[in-house]
């Protein structure tokens, strides 16, 4: 996988529109029914939906999408890093891809898109929902600025480390 390389600016900007190649085109957010009857979807959908929101997109419903994006989060199982004063801390991967494909794709079941950003995280705590929230952010507006006809590509998502967590 290929690395974004993104200005900090743009990635982590708070507000604000997120322009790009994809303005004006009509688009759905395609779950998987694991996330949809796990209820994922809740924490999922939100955080990808506010920068959405912030684009010149337009949610539509139903197969006449010109795009339909997709999210797919991920975690290792954790392993043991040693610290520079030689304690030891548990360190988990996080990481959420949003994919862009175009209406007519149909997404396969391990949800590899024709175009996606994954971010990528390390932390102690993998259940931190503001953590997951900034990757999904942070992999959106990276996906929706930086669209191309495919790839796949990572950005890193150390910023979106809380303190708490450190």
């Amino acid at each position: 996988m290929k690395t974004l390389r993104i200005a900090a600016a743009l990635i982590c900007a708070a507000g604000g529109a997120v322009a790009g190649p994809l303005d004006g085109k009509s688009y759905i957010i395609e779950l998987t029914s694991s996330q949809f009857v796990s209820g994922s979807g809740q924490d999922l959908v939100p955080p990808l939906f506010e920068v959405l929101s912030q684009t010149e997109m337009v949610s539509v419903e139903g197969p006449e999408a010109d795009i339909v994006i997709n999210i797919v989060p991920d975690r290792d199982d954790g392993r043991w890093v040693e610290e520079d004063e030689g304690a030891q801390v548990w360190l988990y991967t996080v990481s959420i891809l949003i994919g862009i494909s175009p209406g007519g794709y149909r997404i396969p079941e391990d949800g590899t898109p024709v175009f996606g950003v994954r971010a990528v995280l390390e932390t102690p705590n993998p259940d931190r929902e503001d953590e997951l929230a900034c990757l999904i952010g942070l992999a959106a507006r990276a996906a929706v600025k930086s669209y191309q006809p495919e790839g796949l590509f990572e950005a890193d998502g150390s910023g979106c480390l809380r303190e708490a967590s450190r």
